[in-house]
């Protein structure tokens, strides 16, 4: 009797230092005031219909904002609103304004990390991780407005020693400075020697202005493909002289070459063709920062480009691709006699319902769309269904033989998302010729079976492929 109490007594002391440890979701208003406070700069709550609004002030990375939307949930549920909501990938890229097929990787991500998790079909997130992360987004934005790449305020311990080491050899400079980290004058000139150059005949083709490398003299370009290629070039070339750097953010490297009176239009189209040369790297997924590094083929171009406006020569001539002709859509006209004229002929010669085509089927002089929908759940399939059905009418009715895919689809209301997906559908390879989905085309073998189609459709609002 004596042992039980003493092992009853034992438990309790036991289980009132465990306590300690344990999280409740019951809070007192002070905590509740706290996080309140915390979460005001980044997201709204509409009163009446619990719509989340994440703040757009701040450069949020994609688990950053669904993060912050869930808890806005959290704070409406708590209000009584959102709880019959399944709070499913769709509705937070909904939110969030965010792709759903880009949403999946960092959801998964969050819940390994155990920052969220799944409850059926809804993604929700742990109270003991608000505080958290709000502590962690307010510091990163409000406090030491340093947009890092990070959304966990530990980091690896090999990245700690990386920037503890790096910060006893050199000064952590900001984003400004880091393209004007000039090297001492001696050192560049030492480096110099191994191409034939001199610092004076590089102060002739550029000029170091605060944070800016300028481009002083012109160069030999027909185009501005040409342009964009030279340019980009002596820029790198030259902060790898003058900097000792390899790379550039993508903002600054834009910034000098607009000072330097460059055109900037579809210049990163441009050199995605010269990737031998110049390199153009993304950020982490959900980051929006890139950087443009030069290679080692890249530099031995530069030297010889800078070498010819030295010596006016012609060394350097890159061979640019031949750009193909990109064929469009034909657009949708007819007078709206001929309109009529050429539906009735289409239903007569067809055996088709006339009534009923014109119930399925919206027919305007300028456009074309379905009005009610097929019963197909699969989106591939029923994007192809649409297609043809819209294809063959616009063939036969409008006489036109190319139409936009995505914009049909749109204005009928059907999902036109990646529409890139069907090249690889043996019924696609089979109805459609092989054009862009901007100007696609059915083949005679899919004139004659969406023909077929349409006849099923308007019996029963559906038809096979």
């Amino acid at each position: 009797m004596r042992y039980e109490w003493w092992k009853n007594m034992v438990d309790e002391k036991k289980l009132g230092i465990l306590k300690e440890l344990f999280v409740h979701e019951e809070h007192t208003l002070e905590d509740l005031r706290r996080l309140v406070n915390l979460s005001k700069p980044f997201l709204k709550i509409e009163s009446k219909t619990g719509e989340i609004f994440v703040s757009r002030e701040f450069p949020l990375r994609v688990p950053e904002r669904a993060i912050l939307y869930l808890i806005g949930i959290y704070f409406s549920r708590e209000a009584g609103l959102n709880k019959d909501i399944q709070i499913t990938s769709g509705v937070i890229s909904e939110n969030i304004d965010t792709i759903q097929t880009t949403l999946s990787g960092p959801l998964g991500d969050l819940i390994n990390k155990r920052i969220i998790f799944k409850d059926k079909e809804s993604y929700l997130i742990k109270y003991y991780e608000i505080e958290k992360q709000l502590d962690f987004l307010t510091n990163k934005y409000l406090v030491n407005k340093e947009f890092t790449n990070s959304i966990q305020p530990k980091q690896k311990k090999i990245a700690k020693k990386s920037i503890i080491k790096k910060s006893k050899t050199r000064k952590i400079v900001s984003k400004d400075e880091k393209i004007k980290q000039q090297l001492p004058e001696d050192v560049v000139e030492e480096d110099l020697k191994k191409f034939d150059l001199s610092i004076d005949q590089l102060n002739t083709i550029f000029n170091q202005d605060k944070n800016n490398i300028i481009l002083l003299r012109g160069f030999k370009c027909t185009n501005y493909r040409e342009e964009h290629l030279k340019s980009s070039l002596l820029l790198l070339t030259a902060n790898k002289l003058f900097c000792g750097q390899s790379e550039i953010d993508s903002s600054l490297f834009r910034e000098n070459l607009n000072l330097s009176g460059v055109h900037l239009r579809n210049i990163s189209t441009t050199l995605k063709n010269f990737s031998t040369d110049i390199i153009h790297k993304r950020g982490p997924i959900g980051s929006t920062n890139t950087k443009y590094q030069l290679t080692s083929l890249g530099l031995q171009n530069g030297i010889i480009l800078i070498k010819d406006i030295i010596n006016n020569t012609s060394n350097f001539s890159p061979q640019f691709k031949r750009q193909l002709r990109v064929e469009k859509a034909s657009p949708i006209k007819i007078e709206q006699n001929k309109l009529l004229e050429n539906i009735q002929s289409f239903a007569k010669h067809n055996e088709i319902d006339e009534n009923k085509l014109r119930t399925y089927f919206d027919f305007q002089p300028d456009n074309l769309r379905i009005l009610i929908g097929l019963k197909e759940k699969v989106r591939k399939t029923a994007q192809i269904k649409t297609l043809m059905l819209l294809g063959v009418l616009l063939k036969e009715v409008y006489q036109i033989n190319n139409f936009d895919g995505k914009t049909l689809l749109m204005i009928s209301r059907i999902n036109c998302d990646r529409l890139d997906l069907l090249d690889s559908n043996k019924y696609y390879n089979k109805y459609f010729s092989k054009k862009s989905k901007a100007a696609m085309q059915l083949t005679y073998s899919g004139e004659i079976h969406a023909i077929k189609m349409i006849k099923e459709y308007v019996k029963k609002q559906d038809c096979e492929l």
